[in-house]
């Protein structure tokens, strides 16, 4: 009898995971990251898509039974609505109710689970790294050169196709320079005369959040520098102080107590809280009942104004669990990461469908396809065609991470490449 209870316990012992042991026997990746940052990239396609068409008639029904009209995920933050226009029409900038309300939360929620997403995995590479230059350069190679043709692209091939302009005009325009901002982060919203007949003039509105994560990386080369990334009790005590203080101020102050939009600086909680739950990937436990759990109370919580630095911990679990989990393996996944390029041309795209069609042209859901597709295929051509092959200097950066790369998506590293270089 004895003996059976200690051989149960020591079953139940082995079949015990955590965050860690799932990452350490999936070679420091998780099975679901890749198809989860899709999921996300598609969802806030088709969010941007309905604020877009301006949600009128039955697409209003249909949109807001299940996607909402929160404009959390394309509404320009405090910062960076300070520096241009706000990003959609004014009817969606009002707190929703009704079937709007309901689904709300789960609009709010997509870009901070990119941001907590985006923590986790990023506090990884920087522990691979261990240094600071070798950090940035990863950073560079994974966001600007993507960046860089997209905004290339939109000024010289979409802005030229849609501006009302006189092309000689639209090239010596003061607002085309500027574009160019946006690839070092300076976010420029619009290009001269192009798409004026549309509910929404902005080019690309997902560009907002370029800013702050910028900011996240220079968080990180912070604790990098001052080395509390390789102490967590360090990091958890900072990290502790400041979530007491940003509480205090959220519910007695009404700081980022809002329900429409998260400002920047919430994102950056929200990326700085991936970072905590990486550094205790050993202590926190996978269970798919605490998936269901912190997904549930992180619905509720994100309807509430005064739990805006409480909600995070919630669906930071919730995000890292979903990426952690045994999600179906699809060989298109194996071949590169898509959403990147997703995220980058969506809006863009919706635009000119849109000013190409208009907004009642189509069903919604047609709409919705037609969009998706020709998304994808820039997603395709983004990947395979710019991020694959600068992706491949990893190598010349740190090892440990081309490792990785090689690990997630084959093709872009040769398995001959990395021969005997260490994991």
């Amino acid at each position: 009898m004895i003996r059976h209870t200690a051989g149960a316990a020591m079953r139940a012992l082995n079949s015990f995971q955590t965050f860690g042991t799932i990452l350490d026997k999936n070679r420091g990746a998780g099975k679901g990251f890749d198809l989860l940052r899709l999921g996300l990239a598609l969802l806030i396609l088709v969010s941007h898509l309905s604020s877009i068409v301006g949600h009128s008639g039955t697409t209003a029904w249909l949109t807001s039974l299940l996607f909402g009209t929160d404009a959390s995920v394309h509404a320009a933050t405090a910062d960076v609505a300070a520096r241009a226009p706000t990003l959609m029409p004014p009817a969606l900038a009002r707190p929703t109710g009704g079937l709007a309300g309901i689904s709300g939360p789960f609009i709010r929620a997509l870009v901070p689970m990119f941001f907590a997403l985006s923590g986790f995995l990023v506090a990884g590479s920087a522990l691979r790294t261990r240094k600071l230059l070798p950090f940035l350069g990863l950073r560079v190679l994974r966001i600007v050169p993507a960046l860089f043709v997209e905004v290339f692209l939109s000024a010289i091939v979409l802005g030229a196709v849609f501006t009302n302009l006189p092309l000689p005009s639209y090239f010596s325009h003061p607002q085309f320079a500027a574009y160019f901002w946006n690839i070092v982060g300076v976010v420029q919203f619009h290009l001269p005369g192009v798409f004026q007949n549309n509910p929404d003039h902005v080019v690309n509105a997902n560009l907002w959040t370029l800013p702050f994560e910028l900011e996240c990386y220079l968080v990180m080369s912070a604790f990098i520098i001052l080395g509390v990334l390789r102490n967590r009790i360090a990091f958890t005590t900072l990290f502790t102080v400041a979530t007491a203080a940003l509480i205090v101020a959220n519910m007695a102050y009404g700081y980022s107590a809002k329900l429409e939009i998260f400002s920047g600086r919430v994102l950056i909680y929200y990326f700085t809280c991936g970072v905590l739950f990486f550094l205790w990937r050993d202590r926190i436990p996978f269970s798919y009942v605490g998936l269901a759990v912190s997904l549930i109370v992180s619905y509720f919580l994100l309807r509430l104004t005064n739990a805006t630095f409480i909600t995070p911990f919630f669906l930071t679990y919730a995000t890292a669990a979903i990426g952690l989990a045994e999600l179906p393996q699809f060989k298109i996944l194996k071949t590169g990461d898509y959403s990147y390029g997703i995220y980058l041309y969506s809006f863009p795209v919706s635009q000119a469908v849109v000013a190409s069609m208009g907004t009642d042209a189509l069903p919604y859901w047609v709409l919705v396809a037609v969009v998706t597709v020709l998304t994808c295929l820039f997603a395709a051509f983004s990947w395979h065609g710019v991020e694959k092959h600068f992706l491949k200097l990893k190598r010349f950066i740190s090892k440990p991470s081309a490792k990785m790369t090689e690990h997630l998506h084959p093709t872009v590293v040769g398995a001959t490449t990395l021969a005997g270089s260490p994991a």
